[in-house]
C-alpha cells in the first residue's frame, strides 16, 4: 500500500480528531478502521459534553477540532450544567441522535480528500532502528500489507485485547457486534511497552414504547446553543428536539442487585481490570453505597426517531435475567422490554508515563498514543487527545515545532500532563477541580486562550483569529475604561449589570450580548483569579519542600473527599510538592491537609510549621 505522512490507527472520537487535524494542516493521512462503517460510533452513552468535558469540547472547538461541529449537527437536547453556580463550573451538556453524531463524523470524514480509509486490523507497528534510537515507519495489517508513514497515531479505544462480560457469558470484541483488536497488544510488548488492563460498562437499552413516562420526571431541552464557534446560524435551533425523562432505583432494585452478585464477572473475580470511579456500574453503587436507598437514573432518547432510550446511571455486566429483574422495579419501567442488555468490556490499555509531554511515546520516535489507550474515560477526554497528537504528529511530519499547552492555558492541558507525569491507576475522567487555574478556564474564554495556538498549526484561518483578537481586545479595552472612569467597583457588587453601572455614559461602547456578559464575569473574576495565583505562588515558594507528618491521619482532615484520603492514605507523601501532584488530590484538598498539618504539629508543642500563616480558598 502506498505511503502516507501519518498513519491513524483506529476511527473512534480520538482517531477521528487526530485524522482531521492532520489532513487540514495539509498532510495525507491513511486512517485504519475494522469496519469504516462504525467510524465515530457513540460506543456508549449518546451525549457530548457535561462537567469539564463540556470545557474540553470547547476547548478542543477553539484549537479547530471536529466534535463541537459534530454534536451541533446531531444534538437533540441542550443544557448548561451547573447554570447555578459560578462560571468557571458551569458546562454543556448536547444529547445526541445516536445514528446522526456517527453519520456526521463519517460525513466530516468523507470530505476530506487528504483522509485515506483504510479497512484492516493493525497487527504490528513497523520500526527501524534499534536500542536508544527507534523510529517508526508504518503499520503491517493482519493480511501481510504494509501502510507506510512517517508518524503513527494509535487510538485502539477498549478494542485492544478486548473481552465482552455479561453474568457467566463471555465473548470478544470491544464493544457488542464488533471484533477486537487481538493481535496488536503483543505487537506491543514486543516493542519495550508496558500494558495493563482496565474495564468499563454500558446500561441495557430499552424500547422507548414500553416506558410509561408519566410516572417519570420529565426534563426537556433549554433553548439551544451551538457548541462550536463555527457551526452556522440555525443549524442547532431547527433541529428536532426530545424530552429526557428522571427515575430512579429502589430498595426491591438494590435487593435484586444484591441477590444477583454471585453471578456478577465483577465480584467473581473474571474481570481483572479495574473500572472508572466517576461511572461505576449499578451493581458496584450498591455494593459501596448500601447506605443510599436509591441512585438517580435518566432516561435518553438515542434520537427523535429511534425507538432506544438509554438508562444512564444503570451499567452493568449483570446476568440477563437479573438486568430485566432489577429493571422492572424502577418507576416508570414496571412494564419495560429491553432490546439490548447491558455488558461490561475489559481491555489493554498502555500506562501514559510511557509518553511525553506530545503524546508522542518516549521509546520510539513518530509513534504517538491517544484516547482510552492512555487509561482515560469518555468521549471528550479522547478526542482532545486525539486531536493534540494528530496536531504533533503533523508538525513532526513538516519539521515543525510541537504543540504542549500550559497549564494555565487549558483544561487538555492539565489532563495531558497528569497522564504523562502521574500516570493512572483507573479509567481517568477530567474534573474541573484537577486544574489548579480553572478560575479563568472557562468554557466562554476558550477561543481566547487557544484560537491563536490552532492559527499557528493551521486548523484555525486568519479571519477567525482576527476576530476572536478583537473580542478579547473589545473586553480588555472596555475593563480598562471602566477602571479609568471609576465605574469598575460598581460592577463587583452582587446582581450589578454593565447596562446599569454605564447608564448615561456617553463613551459606552456598543457591545452585542455575549461580549457584555463577558465583560460582567472578567470584571468579577479579576480579584479572585489575581488572588488564586498568588496564592499558588506561594504555596509552591513556601511549602513544597515542607515535610509532611508520617504518622497523619488523612481521615481526621476535615473536607477531604473519599477519593483524597484514599488516595493519601494510600500514597503517604513525604512532602507538600509530592501531595500536590497526586491524582485525585485537588489544590482545595491540598491546603486542607496544609492546614491540619500545621494544626497537627502546633497541638503537639512543636512551634510554628515553617511557612508562616496560610490562606484558604474556600468557597471560590
Amino acid at each position: 500500500m502506498g505511503a502516507f505522512e501519518v498513519v491513524v490507527v483506529g476511527l473512534g472520537h480520538a482517531g477521528c480528531e487526530a485524522a482531521l487535524a492532520c489532513a487540514r494542516m495539509g498532510l495525507n493521512v491513511a486512517a485504519v478502521t475494522l469496519d469504516p462503517s462504525r467510524a465515530g460510533v457513540m460506543s456508549c452513552n449518546p451525549a457530548i459534553g457535561g462537567t469539564a468535558k463540556g470545557h474540553l469540547v470547547r476547548e478542543l472547538d477553539a484549537l479547530g477540532g471536529q466534535m463541537a461541529r459534530t454534536a451541533d449537527a446531531a444534538g437533540t437536547h441542550f443544557v448548561t450544567l451547573n447554570a447555578s453556580k459560578g462560571p468557571a463550573v458551569q458546562a454543556t451538556r448536547v444529547l445526541c441522535d445516536r445514528d446522526g453524531y456517527a453519520q456526521a463524523a463519517q460525513a466530516a470524514l468523507a470530505r476530506e480528500p487528504r483522509v485515506t480509509v483504510v479497512r484492516g486490523e493493525v497487527r504490528e507497528v513497523l520500526v527501524d532502528g534499534a536500542g536508544g534510537r527507534r523510529r517508526c515507519r508504518g503499520v503491517r495489517l493482519s493480511d501481510g500489507a504494509e501502510v507506510e508513514g512517517r508518524c503513527v497515531v494509535v487510538t485502539t479505544g477498549t478494542f485492544l485485547q478486548a473481552v465482552l462480560h455479561r453474568g457467566e457469558q463471555q465473548e470478544v470484541g470491544g464493544r457488542l457486534g464488533d471484533a477486537a483488536a487481538v493481535g496488536l497488544s503483543a505487537a506491543l510488548r514486543a516493542l519495550g511497552f508496558e500494558l495493563a488492563r482496565f474495564k468499563t460498562g454500558t446500561p441495557a437499552r430499552l424500547l422507548r414504547a414500553s416506558i410509561d413516562v408519566s410516572r417519570c420526571q420529565r426534563q426537556p431541552s433549554e433553548a439551544p446553543r451551538p457548541f462550536s464557534a463555527r457551526t452556522p446560524p440555525g443549524v442547532v435551533e431547527h433541529r428536532p428536539r426530545v424530552d429526557c425523562y428522571v427515575t430512579h432505583t429502589t430498595e426491591r432494585t438494590h435487593a435484586l442487585v444484591r441477590a444477583g452478585l454471585p453471578r456478577s464477572p465483577l465480584f467473581q473475580g473474571r474481570i481483572e481490570g479495574r473500572g472508572p470511579r466517576y461511572c461505576p456500574s449499578l451493581e458496584d453503587k450498591v455494593h459501596r453505597f448500601s447506605h443510599r436507598p436509591r441512585h438517580t437514573v435518566f432516561l435518553e432518547p438515542e434520537g427523535p426517531s429511534s425507538p432506544l432510550v438509554y438508562p444512564a446511571g444503570l451499567s452493568t455486566s449483570l446476568p440477563e435475567d437479573v438486568q430485566v429483574d432489577f429493571l422492572r422495579t424502577i418507576p416508570g419501567l414496571e412494564q419495560v422490554e429491553v432490546e439490548r442488555f447491558g455488558y461490561a468490556v475489559e481491555y489493554d490499555y498502555a500506562p501514559p508515563t510511557q509518553l511525553a509531554p506530545t503524546l508522542e511515546t518516549r521509546a520510539i520516535e513518530g509513534l504517538f498514543f491517544a484516547g482510552q489507550l492512555n487509561g482515560t474515560s469518555g468521549y471528550e477526554e479522547a478526542a482532545v487527545q486525539g486531536l493534540l497528537a494528530g496536531i504533533n504528529a503533523g508538525l513532526q511530519a513538516q519539521g515543525a515545532p510541537a504543540l504542549v499547552l500550559g497549564r494555565d492555558e487549558a483544561h487538555a492541558a492539565v489532563l495531558v500532563d497528569d497522564l504523562v507525569t502521574l500516570g493512572v491507576d483507573e479509567p481517568l475522567r477530567m474534573m474541573t477541580s484537577r486544574s489548579e487555574h480553572r478560575l479563568k478556564l472557562r468554557e466562554a474564554t476558550a477561543r481566547w486562550r487557544l484560537a491563536r495556538h490552532g492559527h499557528r498549526v493551521g486548523l484555525v484561518d486568519g479571519r477567525e483569529l482576527e476576530a476572536v483578537q478583537a473580542e478579547v481586545e473589545a473586553v480588555q479595552g472596555e475593563l480598562a475604561r471602566l477602571r479609568r472612569g471609576g465605574r469598575l467597583p460598581r460592577l463587583l457588587v452582587p446582581g450589578a449589570r454593565w447596562d446599569e453601572v454605564t447608564r448615561g455614559d456617553d463613551e459606552r461602547p456598543a457591545l452585542p450580548p455575549h461580549l457584555v456578559e463577558a465583560v460582567e464575569v472578567e470584571a468579577r473574576y479579576a480579584p479572585y483569579i489575581a488572588q488564586a495565583d498568588s496564592h499558588l505562588a506561594r504555596q509552591a515558594a513556601l511549602f513544597d519542600d515542607l515535610p509532611l507528618p508520617a504518622a497523619l491521619d488523612y481521615r481526621a482532615v476535615v473536607g477531604l473527599s473519599t477519593e483524597a484520603r484514599e488516595r493519601l492514605t494510600a500514597a503517604r507523601p513525604r512532602t507538600f510538592a509530592d501531595l500536590r501532584r497526586l491524582r485525585g488530590v485537588t489544590p482545595a484538598a491540598a491546603t486542607l491537609v496544609l492546614v491540619h498539618a500545621r494544626r497537627l504539629v502546633e497541638a503537639r508543642g512543636g512551634g510554628d510549621a515553617p511557612g508562616g500563616p496560610v490562606e484558604t480558598e474556600a468557597g471560590r
